[in-house]
């Protein structure tokens, strides 16, 4: 049997999860940029008992993400309607900014010039209108071919409700460029909707070729095993579909963490947590309950992307994140970041300030803080980048060093009242999940912020999204668009649908057993957005009621469904415990004191596997592998088999 391995690609660090029955195993390495698959077979070979051990690697990536951020994407021709083929650069008539004086629109990634239309046209029912011949096929192929791509994208009007047209050019291109991948747009997201889904297949078919060689890379270097990678929606993507619509796993990394959390929350019986996970280059948050919320309405460098995905809400604050004086004189924190190379100033490669550096100047990373030791840091090249960004603020090197923290500080509060006040939760019903490299270094600052009642570092807080990889279980989803209202006349046809979607996802996962749902995307006829319900016989009140809570209001208008979803998962792995120390009757002993290099009180330095349940009074700070835990004045500490849980000290 293969062993379950999962692997994230941070842009700092790469992160190694070994899962074996009950034990997990841990490694971290310094990411590799400019090629990531050498960092993540470094880590598969470090991890494996020999070469030739069969793994089973899920792995969480950010290639597709960066490529398009980057806009190091394929060349893409992109084939619609003649007469339509601007409308991926129209757009919809929404100004993101209200008050920006220039506002920029987001550029397509296909230029107009690889852009051809083809004489077809269907209806919004999917009936033909101007049908689709073989001459404009041919005339379609030939200029597509002479545009030389490096992959296509298909999308004409209304294709959700007929896709015939769509497949046709897909069998005859596909003849004149077989090693050119496709995307289909109603194959990729059935659903209405022409901007988005027509963006979608674009973004898809631009990032396949970037995600192939480098899934080959790995692929052919593991040797022995597997690869697979996880849905931006949770559940492992079955192979064949992760190669055809690598967009479904563009946000696997941070997917890895919030399945991770979900897992942790369960285990420690709590309702709902938010995760805060920051790594080197940013922060992702996002709100996990009981039921996974997913969200249909993404985006990417202003993009649509309306693909299902975990709602998270990402911030460029990270241990990298740079400071800098701005035009006006303010201290800024990001969001240009140090990244993996240079790395912060500590990482002897470069001199640009960042929160990392404050930490390392205030004592609460040491020189050999980093992967016990193994990843050396330079005290005094932190202390000299926050001495120099002091001298043009014209302030002291603390007072610089805390400022850096107090800015970037206030960007993670404002990103975790975005996925809780702003849906109507109070924050201080909510605890936090902090992990990343860096959550804990600033778990109990945002705690007293935003007064939120306790925060949690859970097992190997630096990996906890590979873990989260490592326990995922599989998923498969049938999904297609309909267009009914909901009645008595139209129920019983949907719910008999939504079975044969579902049987559908079943056959997909094979010989598996999992757990199935249908759910419908349902809104006010006529109206724009959807919510995602389960599908039942009181769909119509359940949609009122949601309507209500969500938005204040509900009416008798007529109730539409517009698409069905079914998915059927294997449950995943449990969230295996860590082991504590025996209770004492004494307060841990710190192994050492650590003196600020910038001057103030000895800070106790404390090591996580000897902590046991009893309370340890801050200032405090808790190193382990992976990751650091500040526990300042005022706060307490004690240990649990699912995390390090911080509260206030009563008074």
């Amino acid at each position: 049997m293969a062993t379950r391995i999962g692997i994230d690609t941070g842009g700092t660090f790469t992160d190694v999860v070994r899962i074996r029955g009950k034990k997990a195993t841990v490694h971290k390495l310094r990411s590799t940029p400019d090629d990531p698959s050498r960092a993540v077979l470094a880590g598969l070979a470090a991890v494996r008992t020999s070469p030739d051990e069969a793994a089973d690697l899920v792995h969480g990536t950010t290639v597709g993400l960066n490529a398009v951020l980057t806009g190091n994407l394929a060349r893409t021709v992109f084939v619609t309607n003649k007469g339509f083929e601007d409308l991926i650069e129209i757009g919809r008539q929404e100004r993101v900014d209200l008050y920006a004086l220039d506002p920029h629109r987001p550029v397509p990634p296909v230029p107009r010039r690889l852009r051809v239309g083809v004489e077809c046209r269907r209806g919004s029912g999917g009936a033909v209108v101007v049908k689709l011949t073989r001459a404009a096929i041919a005339k379609t192929v030939a200029r597509v071919v002479k545009l030389r791509p490096e992959a296509i994208a298909i999308g004409l009007l209304h294709s959700p409700a007929d896709p015939r047209d769509e497949r046709a050019l897909m069998k005859a291109l596909r003849r004149a460029l077989p090693k050119v991948p496709i995307t289909c747009s109603a194959e990729l997201l059935p659903a209405f909707g022409e901007y988005e889904r027509f963006s979608a297949a674009i973004l898809n078919a631009a990032i396949a070729p970037v995600v192939g060689r480098y899934t080959k890379r790995v692929a052919d270097g593991m040797g022995n095993g597997a690869l697979r990678l996880l849905r931006s929606s949770l559940g492992i993507l079955p192979p064949l579909e992760a190669a055809e619509f690598p967009a479904r796993a563009m946000f696997s990394g941070p997917a890895g963490g919030v399945l991770a959390t979900g897992q942790l929350a369960q285990s420690l019986e709590l309702d709902r947590v938010a995760a805060f996970d920051m790594g080197g280059t940013s922060a992702d948050l996002c709100l996990v309950e009981r039921q996974p919320s997913i969200s249909s309405d993404g985006m990417i460098a202003g993009l649509p992307l309306p693909l299902p995905t975990v709602p998270v809400h990402t911030v460029a604050a990270g241990g990298g994140s740079i400071a800098y004086r701005d035009a006006g004189g303010a201290l800024r924190v990001g969001p240009q970041s140090a990244g993996a190379d240079p790395g912060p100033a500590c990482y002897g490669k470069g001199s640009e300030p960042t929160v990392t550096d404050a930490h390392v100047a205030l004592g609460h990373l040491g020189a050999d803080t980093l992967l016990e030791g193994a990843f050396p840091i330079d005290v005094d090249a932190s202390v000299r980048a926050i001495e120099g960004l002091g001298m043009q603020l014209g302030l002291k090197t603390r007072a610089t060093a805390e400022g850096i923290l107090t800015v970037a500080d206030a960007t993670m509060a404002r990103a975790i009242l975005v996925i809780t006040a702003e849906r109507a939760v109070d924050p201080a019903n909510v605890p936090l999940v902090a992990f990343g490299g860096a959550g804990g270094l600033h778990a109990a600052s945002l705690m007293r912020k935003l007064g939120m009642p306790s925060a949690v570092m859970p097992p190997h807080p630096g990996a906890f999204s590979a873990l989260g990889l490592a326990l995922a279980g599989e998923a498969t989803e049938a999904v297609e668009a309909v267009q009914a209202v909901v009645d008595s006349r139209n129920l019983p046809d949907l719910l008999a649908h939504g079975k044969e979607l579902l049987a559908k996802s079943q056959e997909l996962l094979g010989n598996k057993r999992g757990r199935g749902r249908i759910e419908a995307m349902v809104r006010y006829q006529g109206q724009g957005a959807c919510l995602r319900l389960p599908l039942t016989r009181r769909l119509a009140q359940r949609f009122r009621n949601e309507h209500l809570r969500r938005f204040g209001f509900a009416t008798d208008a007529a109730v539409e469904v517009v698409q069905l979803r079914a998915r059927t998962e294997c449950k995943a792995s449990a969230l295996p415990p860590a082991d504590i120390a025996a209770r004492s009757r004494r307060s841990p002993t710190p192994t050492a004191y650590r003196r600020p290099p910038l001057g103030g009180r000895a800070l106790p330095i404390l090591q996580r596997h000897s902590l046991s349940s009893n309370r340890v009074p801050g200032p405090a700070v808790v190193e382990e592998p992976t990751a650091t835990t500040l526990v300042p004045l005022g706060y307490e500490l004690r240990s649990t088999p699912f995390g390090l849980v911080v509260t206030r000290r009563p008074r």
